[in-house]
């Protein structure tokens, strides 16, 4: 709970206020790395594999392509740099938090572990705004009302229950390659409804991420088509 709410969530929600959302999306990408890292080295939860590293590594690269033009109008200076370093610590908090879960909590039942994440969460949350002095109440319109209705019962709570239903049959890593397909996503849904340009550079860092993705799962794939 702390680790995920208030250590990635929180920071990063405090770090966008000094970062384009394209650079935090470049820090962020450091999650998979941080996990396949951690997984096979320290919780050994996966045997290391320079396949794997050498794929999130293009993936990562796929990532910083993309949103380039944002990190080159970002003045690392300030708050700005401590935002971006804290980006990295919540993609390395996100990391640890997926591995405690994989190796110490997977039999856990999926609803109990996501309600007491979100609880604890939420108030690990409220004790650190308190002692900021941020006010527990806000003035919001039907807007905002439906905005935090969506990310708190669709990108939260159904979101880690379909999380961790996966993380029980997936590996850590494999699992954590999501942050790089959801930049993918977005990009596909701003170009079909908001007609959006897809840039060469876009192109170009899209096929990176998916040939990073491909590299990393090199032995799964192969297990999947010997099976076929």
């Amino acid at each position: 709970a702390v680790l995920l709410y208030l250590s990635d969530y929180g920071i990063i929600y405090w770090a966008e206020q000094y970062l384009y959302a394209g650079v935090t999306a470049i820090f962020f990408a450091t999650f998979p790395i941080f996990t396949g890292l951690l997984s096979a080295f320290v919780f050994r939860t996966e045997p290391p594999r320079a396949n794997t590293l050498l794929g999130l590594l293009i993936a990562f690269v796929g990532i910083a392509i993309i949103f380039y033009d944002q990190f080159l109008l970002t003045n690392f200076s300030g708050l700005t740099l401590i935002a971006s370093i804290g980006i990295i610590i919540s993609a390395f908090s996100a990391a640890l938090s997926i591995l405690v879960v994989k190796k110490y909590l997977s039999k856990v039942e999926i609803i109990p572990l996501t309600l007491h994440q979100m609880f604890w969460g939420t108030l690990s949350l409220i004790v650190v705004g308190l002692l900021r002095g941020e006010p527990l109440a806000y003035s919001m319109n039907a807007e905002a009302i439906i905005a935090v209705l969506y990310m708190g019962i669709i990108a939260s709570a159904l979101a880690f229950v379909m999380y961790y239903s996966l993380l029980q049959h997936m590996n850590p890593t494999a699992l954590s390659l999501i942050i790089y397909v959801t930049p993918l996503v977005g990009i596909a849904t701003g170009w079909l409804f908001l007609g959006e340009v897809i840039t060469p550079q876009i192109i170009i860092g899209s096929i990176l991420i998916l040939m990073g993705i491909a590299v990393s799962q090199y032995h799964a794939l192969r297990k999947v088509a010997s099976k076929a």
